[in-house]
């Protein structure tokens, strides 16, 4: 496997890094482009390798695919993540390809909507995300995890915020620091979102101008409703949606058949748009 670490910036009190891998394809004209991977975790936790490895073969069928590092809440906030976006982005257009996709699960889609509204992203594959933080779900905790709500005491933020800024979040403990957050409905507020700033959603005349979009999304979805991507899939003028018969919300954790034939489908959806 074809595999590089980058250096995708440096401050003096962070850096962002990925894995660049090269893409399978025989013939150089099957390549659509590079694939950036945004990660999920409510924007608070996560990994840049938390994709399995099955999946990524697949994508590297068509793509070069870039998993990629951003700053997390609450040692950073919204403003600070969008900059990395933006950091993302110019890195992605220095390499080899013109087309840039993005790829993003639960909060990652979040921010790879966010790159299409912003930057000339050529398609974008949205496992289970949103566009907005204004749904009253968000102010609550996720009612899958209600059984957690005597774990979600104030010393988990004490214990388990950083003094430092951070890039690298494995879920345990720090998905419990997410459900804290959630459980006292103030994620947004740590994540220093205005939920009315047009900066932090997308608008109608947003939807009219993004690229095509490849959507994912679990009917039963308990921690992002299903309501984003109905809604995504009735506005964006080209798009596929697929909307799963489950309950859980990161399904495609566990790598299936079933699953694995979704992000085939995702791959040919983009190479279809070519």
């Amino acid at each position: 496997m074809t595999k590089s670490t980058v250096t995708i910036k440096t401050e003096e009190s962070y850096s962002l890094t990925g894995f660049l891998y090269e893409s399978t394809a025989h013939n150089k004209d099957e390549i659509l482009g590079t694939l950036i991977y945004l990660h999920g975790g409510g924007l608070v936790f996560g990994e840049k390798t938390d994709l399995p490895l099955e999946y990524l073969d697949i994508l590297r069928s068509r793509f070069d695919v870039l998993l990629a590092d951003y700053r997390l809440a609450p040692e950073s906030n919204i403003d600070d993540i969008f900059s990395d976006l933006q950091d993302l982005y110019h890195f992605a257009a220095s390499l080899k390809h013109e087309n840039i996709y993005v790829l993003g699960r639960s909060a990652g889609a979040y921010l790879s909507l966010m790159m299409a509204r912003d930057f000339n992203i050529a398609g974008v594959i949205d496992f289970y995300g949103y566009f907005n933080f204004t749904h009253s779900d968000f102010d609550y905790l996720p009612h899958d995890q209600k059984h957690l709500s005597s774990l979600l005491i104030d010393d988990l933020e004490v214990t388990n915020t950083r003094d430092y800024v951070t890039v690298n979040e494995p879920v345990d403990p720090r998905y419990l620091l997410y459900l804290y957050y959630r459980h006292k409905g103030n994620w947004k507020d740590k994540l220093g979102i205005d939920v009315n700033a047009d900066k932090y959603r997308l608008t109608q005349d947003d939807f009219s101008k993004l690229p095509p979009i490849f959507i994912v999304h679990a009917k039963g979805d308990p921690d992002v409703p299903v309501f984003f991507s109905r809604k995504l899939s009735k506005s964006v003028q080209n798009n596929e949606f697929l909307e799963i018969d489950t309950t859980v919300h990161n399904f495609d954790q566990e790598v299936t058949d079933e699953n694995l034939k979704i992000y085939e489908a995702a791959v040919q959806f983009m190479a279809d748009q070519r």
